[in-house]
């Protein structure tokens, strides 16, 4: 009878390795479950940084600089002289970086348990097929729920303001990542975002309505607004965000506000809320129809962009209730952001962008590991093209 071969300790950490960098090759993250439709958006449209430096740089212009006026001649071959200026029109915004993992291990006790044996040498050598099926068994069920974990707690990060940790290690919310709470709060009037203050800088300040009027802070407890008065409410954010630099191309709702929207819409068929029977269709709209096979897609539009719905509020506002938002207590089930993904960009570094780790075994322990890790940020070159508004969903 034949002798099973065993796996040295060399060829189990380089097989574990070689087959997550494979995993992650053929599964990658971009490749979002639709149920996380800001990470999914996100990723679409990533820029990698090129890394080696201590922030990620975005490049804003804050102004024309102009010196323009008008000028003619005087009198007859007498002409007006005219001016020059220096332009200084442009600022840079610094984003910290932040570094993510997660990872898992595996004792000899455990791979010897699924009958996987395990030899003390440090090389590398030919191993049985049934080592080899075993470990890829084994492996496969890991390399997948790492993947789908660390989806998560990506998402639910780059909605959160940083102040806020997620997920099952043991870091600290100073090193989490600053999410979309934070560049796009509901009082954007105060705070340092990119090394600018929004204080003294307006032109870096978000759009914001929690029922009080566009950019009026009314209370730290708001109840948002009520069908009647939501959508004229919401064309007011839409121009003030419109008007500086663009309409928004994404626009992002927790249950709450879309019920809100339904009531505020329902038996009224006009050009910005309908509801096709696919993505595809031809417009027309009962916000009673339930759209099969849709996923977070709605069928409710707003001046000709689609609703989506984000069920991760939802898991937010469970972790942590109604979170602050700069200071303001906010459901996220009753938020609704319109964004413009040309001015929101998520910056992985370079070579860092969902990777496979190997580290080495420790000295006192019989233990393999393999993790992934990903490091960047989540970076604005404009804000005042970003709103956040609040509906009661009554």
């Amino acid at each position: 009878m034949a002798t099973q071969t065993a796996l040295a300790a060399a060829d189990i950490t380089q097989l574990g390795y070689v087959a997550l960098q494979n995993y992650l090759k053929n599964k990658p993250i971009d490749q979002v479950a639709t149920e996380r439709p800001l990470l999914k958006a996100l990723m679409a449209k990533k820029k990698t940084w090129g890394g080696g430096k201590e922030n990620i740089v975005e490049q804003i212009r804050t102004g024309y600089g102009n010196h323009f006026e008008w000028f003619g001649d005087t009198s007859l071959n007498v002409s007006d002289t005219v001016g020059y200026n220096t332009r200084d029109t442009v600022r840079q915004a610094y984003y910290p970086w932040n570094s993510a993992h997660d990872g898992f291990k595996f004792s000899e006790d455990y791979l010897l348990g699924n009958g996987i044996l395990i030899g003390d040498s440090q090389s590398p050598r030919n191993s049985s097929a049934a080592s080899l099926v075993q470990l890829t068994n084994v492996f496969n069920e890991s390399m997948e729920v790492l993947r789908l974990g660390f989806e998560k707690i990506l998402d639910q990060s780059l909605h959160l303001d940083g102040t806020i940790t997620v997920g099952g290690g043991t870091s600290t919310a100073s090193k989490a990542i600053n999410g979309l709470d934070f560049l796009v709060p509901f009082d954007s009037r105060t705070g340092t975002v990119g090394g600018i203050d929004r204080a003294s800088n307006s032109y870096w300040r978000s759009n914001f309505d929690t029922g009080s009027g566009l950019n009026t802070f009314g209370t730290t407890s708001p109840t948002g607004y009520a069908h009647a008065d939501l959508l004229a409410a919401m064309h007011t954010m839409w121009r003030a965000c419109q008007k500086n630099g663009g309409s928004p191309n994404f626009i992002l709702c927790g249950t709450d506000f879309i019920k809100g929207y339904e009531l505020a819409v329902d038996a009224k068929l006009d050009r910005y809320a309908v509801q096709p029977g696919t993505m595809n269709a031809p417009w027309n709209m009962d916000p009673s129809t339930e759209i099969k096979d849709s996923g977070t897609f709605t069928g409710l539009f707003f001046q000709g962009v689609p609703l989506i719905w984000d069920p991760v509020f939802e898991d937010i506002d469970a972790i942590s209730g109604s979170t602050p938002s700069n200071g303001t207590s906010v459901l996220w089930t009753k938020r609704c952001y319109m964004l413009n993904l040309n001015h929101l960009t998520l910056r992985p570094i370079q070579d860092n962008d969902m990777i496979a780790r190997k580290p080495p075994r420790e000295h006192d322990s019989y233990n393999y590991y393999w993790g992934m890790t990903w490091r960047g940020s989540l970076t604005a070159n404009r804000m005042n093209c970003h709103g956040a508004i609040m509906a009661s969903g009554a």
